[in-house]
């Protein structure tokens, strides 16, 4: 099956430029963005009809609607899918690397070992979604809704989650190593033995929060809220940045392990921010 060239400047006769004839004809005094938003719906439909996993990358399926549709390893890197309906859809192992999603609802979606990496995700809803496994390294989360997501063992490496809402979010293991969660919300999140040394916490707010055993090896937590936030086995250093008076009291509670690094007794804390 021939695939239907969606971005750029397609040739003529395609469908998509035949389409866009066929909305300017029928609605000349149409508005522009409203033109476009149409023919994107009906790309998409007919792509869904067809297979739409044949949808080239790079696609423009900006403001698309595609709830529940199986797009299981499509290959949709640099797709431009800002502000697109993308509830329950099954990507899986999907390739959407540099993909822009900005705005985009992706509630209850499964991404689990899709390839996300440097995907601009920010403002997106991704509330119980399925991300485990799911590479995430360099993406953009800023503001991004993802409550109750289930990211066990995602890579985030390098993300940029400033002003995100992890709230009883599933992160055990995650490797969010260099991430910056300035403003970001973790209340009853479970980050059990996440790999979080060099992230950015500063003002996060990690209430309740299961940080057993993870590594805070230079993180910086300065202005947290970690009330209630079990760390016990926490792994931290001398670079790292506690919130005010909370420091010392870390120290208290931890051993030296190493020079310069320290483990955090094995008793939950239930320290609460001075």
């Amino acid at each position: 099956m021939t695939e239907i060239p969606l971005g750029g400047n397609p040739p003529r006769g395609s469908f998509r430029e035949l389409s866009r004839e066929l909305f300017d004809s029928a609605f000349p005094e149409a508005r522009q963005g409203w033109v476009d938003q149409q023919v994107a719906t009906m790309v998409v439909e007919v792509g869904t009809a067809l297979d739409v996993r044949l949808l080239p990358s790079d696609a423009d399926l900006r403001a698309g609607r595609l709830e529940g549709v199986d797009l299981r390893g499509a290959d949709l890197r640099d797709a431009e899918l800002e502000k697109a309906e993308l509830t329950g859809v099954d990507l899986r192992k999907a390739c959407l690397a540099r993909a822009d999603l900005r705005g985009a609802t992706l509630r209850s979606a499964n991404l689990r070992s899709a390839n996300l990496r440097s995907a601009r995700l920010a403002d997106a809803d991704l509330v119980r979604a399925q991300l485990r496994r799911t590479d995430l390294v360099a993406a953009d989360l800023a503001g991004a809704d993802l409550r109750e997501v289930d990211a066990g063992m995602a890579h985030l490496v390098g993300a940029d989650a400033d002003s995100a809402r992890f709230d009883g979010a599933q992160l055990p293991g995650i490797d969010a190593s260099t991430a910056t969660f300035r403003g970001a919300q973790f209340v009853d999140a479970n980050l059990r033995r996440a790999v979080l040394d060099d992230a950015v916490f500063a003002g996060a707010v990690l209430r309740g929060a299961d940080l057993t055993g993870a590594n805070l090896v230079g993180a910086v937590l300065t202005g947290a809220d970690l009330t209630n936030a079990d760390l016990s086995a926490v792994l931290w250093s001398d670079e790292t940045q506690w919130p005010g008076a909370l420091a010392e009291s870390i120290r208290q509670r931890s051993e030296e392990i190493a020079p310069g690094t320290y483990r955090v007794g094995p008793v939950r804390t239930q320290l609460r921010t001075a």
